[in-house]
């Protein structure tokens, strides 16, 4: 006889949506964009199990390429799970379009668009990895994403990706919030590292039910907290020449 218990589903998981924001102008041709490319192939199958263990959220995937303008990688309709993902390899070209990009993810960032969800929303992530300044109107783009409350309330990681000592810190910091959201990384294969390891630690953050009365920090002092731990993951794994936050920007 089935008892009470058995008749009990477990609650509907709320959504967190992690956003990719991938430079893939000209500067991004060759090594980098591999490594990027190589770093998102890793990421899947980690995410996947992340999503899967976890009883709070369900995480879902857009990602967005700009160079000559922005295009959505995953699906126009909205994001996908993370378990629907099949990563086909990003080719680069072109400018750097970042203000477009940001213009285009102020409009997704909508319950009307791909922050729908019947069984309701955690704050998203947003990373963006880039390796150089932008070439359009930047400005009047984030001006208007930092108007939208989704965008206020997400954790925001950029990786500056500053192999050729090339990559504009300072705008990069000015999508974030603060300096201490951004990692600058010179190193290719410390690249891939760090791809990986931002993206599974700040999944794991933003999808738990961390939202309660006694969580007073900002989600840019979330940011930060996540860079400083990635950080410190690294220096733990590399105990015989470890890496100093302030050097970071050697590596």
């Amino acid at each position: 006889m089935m008892s009470l218990l058995d008749k009990i589903a477990p609650a509907p998981r709320k959504i967190m949506t992690l956003f990719y924001l991938v430079d893939t102008s000209g500067s991004m041709y060759g090594e980098k964009i591999g490594k990027v490319n190589a770093a998102m192939e890793e990421c899947i199958p980690d995410l996947t199990e992340i999503s899967k263990q976890n009883d709070d959220a369900e995480i879902r995937v857009a990602i967005m390429q700009f160079s000559d303008g922005c295009s959505w990688i995953t699906p126009q309709s909205g994001p996908v799970g993370i378990e629907d993902i099949i990563w086909n390899d990003l080719n680069a070209g072109g400018l750097t379009d970042l203000g477009a990009a940001l213009i285009e993810l102020d409009k997704k960032l909508s319950r009307n668009e791909f922050l729908q969800s019947q069984t309701g929303a955690f704050a998203p992530v947003i990373l963006l990895f880039s390796d150089g300044g932008p070439t359009d109107n930047w400005e009047k783009g984030l001006a208007q994403v930092k108007n939208n409350n989704w965008f206020k309330n997400s954790i925001k990681i950029a990786i500056a990706i500053d192999i050729d000592g090339e990559a504009d810190k300072d705008v990069l910091a000015k999508f974030t919030g603060n300096s201490e959201s951004v990692i600058t990384v010179k190193d290719k294969n410390m690249l891939k590292k760090m791809i990986h390891k931002v993206s599974i630690r700040a999944s794991e953050f933003q999808s738990h039910s961390k939202q309660s009365s006694d969580h007073l920090s900002s989600p840019e002092e979330d940011s930060g907290n996540i860079v400083k731990g990635v950080i410190e993951d690294v220096d733990n794994e590399n105990t015989s020449d470890p890496v100093n936050a302030a050097d970071w920007s050697n590596w």
